[in-house]
């Protein structure tokens, strides 16, 4: 499949050994643990990469790595985007070719810290409400009150719903990790009478053919037409139940480890950036007057 994408992109590419440079890359990825997804994502880098070299990539000078690299940041595309561009281009040279002295300083993308969006919880039922049906109610329900990436509730199998235990177990979440995350009582009540309605064998949420799940497509529909009815913001994507799940968390005065750790965030700082839209209860929240005043109280 990577072979053909590269030949219809590039037909007169003229470098013949690309199989072999990809075949390299990958073992290096595997043997780093990275996922399938995330090593599809580089090789399909590489290949960009060599398109525009068009030559042996050991040949290539720091010069090329560098004008690669500045001709992406100048051309309009995600910080992200580049910034994996060029992860692809250390990975190869440094760990593949032994060639670390060419990206020693490489150009990269600054990392633009948005503020996610976040739904208020009366949005978030007023949405759930407004699903065409339940299958689309349960599966956004899910998305929420587990707080999961809507690749990882798509692709969960009915033996993943520990209902003894209130929990979800999520395998292969992002960066290839398992973890477990909370199963809310009105969520198992929900997928009771879907089990009950759908009586899917395998995959939780089956798509067409029930020996696949369901495609991202079709649970971007059900979001989109749930949203429409419900007249919430129209940016809100599947993601933004998840921000709102982590949000409403911090917001009820969870601890943001324990939130890290239900949404399987490698980086404390990326949890971290909730707290930037969570908003405190006020009446939970006491000036240092009176705390220095009840401290002195107890002291006399």
């Amino acid at each position: 499949m990577v072979a053909k994408t590269i030949r219809a992109a590039f037909p007169d590419f003229s470098f013949k050994q690309f199989d072999q440079i990809l075949a390299a890359l990958d073992e290096e990825l595997a043997l780093r643990g990275y996922s399938p997804k995330t090593r599809d994502n580089y090789r399909l880098h590489m290949l960009r990469f060599l398109g525009w070299l068009d030559e042996e990539p050991s040949s290539a000078t720091v010069g090329d790595l560098r004008a690669y690299l500045l001709k992406m940041l100048n051309s309009g595309l995600s910080a992200s985007y580049v910034r994996q561009a060029r992860a692809t281009l250390v990975v190869y040279y440094q760990s593949v070719l032994k060639q670390p002295e060419k990206i020693a300083d490489l150009p990269g993308a600054k990392s633009k810290k948005k503020l996610p969006l976040v739904l208020s919880k009366e949005e978030v039922l007023r949405l759930l409400d407004s699903a065409d049906n339940l299958k689309g109610e349960t599966y956004l329900t899910v998305v929420y009150s587990a707080g999961l990436r809507a690749s990882e509730a798509i692709r969960l199998k009915i033996d993943d719903i520990l209902s003894d235990r209130y929990q979800i177990r999520v395998v292969g979440g992002k960066g290839d990790k398992d973890r477990y995350t909370i199963l809310a009582e009105r969520t198992l009540h929900l997928l009771r009478n879907y089990y009950q309605e759908y009586q899917p064998v395998n995959w939780l949420f089956p798509g067409q053919e029930p020996r696949t799940h369901m495609s991202t497509s079709t649970a971007e529909r059900m979001l989109h037409q749930a949203r429409q009815k419900a007249q919430i913001n129209p940016k809100a994507t599947l993601h933004t139940l998840r921000h709102s799940f982590a949000t409403h968390l911090l917001e009820d005065g969870v601890d943001v480890r324990y939130i890290q750790e239900l949404l399987g965030h490698a980086d404390i700082n990326t949890t971290m950036l909730y707290t930037h839209v969570a908003k405190p209860r006020l009446e939970q929240v006491r000036s240092p007057l009176d705390r220095w005043f009840d401290a002195k109280r107890e002291e006399d």
